[in-house]
């Protein structure tokens, strides 16, 4: 099992349309082979850095659908609404690595 941390920094004007286009990204990715839940935070008082977290059956599980047509069109949507690029990083326990 794996943890998927997408870390985003949203411009202001723009908070509910990425709110909304994520939780778009995780009904979809409800129905993706491997995926088991996901859920999106904040840091602290700083509601424009948002954090989903996916865990995934697996890497391989993950990877499929980070090149899913589907996802990448909506994370095309995302894109313009954010200060900067998308932060992605796999996390396993370390008796998985």
């Amino acid at each position: 099992m794996i943890k998927v941390l997408l870390s985003r920094k949203v411009k202001a004007e723009n908070y509910q349309r990425l709110l909304n286009l994520m939780r778009e990204m995780r009904a979809a990715a409800l129905h993706q082979p491997g995926y088991l839940t996901g859920e999106t935070m904040v840091r602290g008082q700083d509601l424009l850095e948002v954090v989903a977290i996916g865990t995934w059956l697996s890497e391989e599980c993950w990877k499929a659908w980070s090149t899913c047509r589907e996802r990448i069109e909506i994370e095309d949507m995302i894109r313009p609404l954010l200060e900067g690029d998308l932060d992605a990083a796999v996390f396993r326990t370390p008796t998985e690595a």
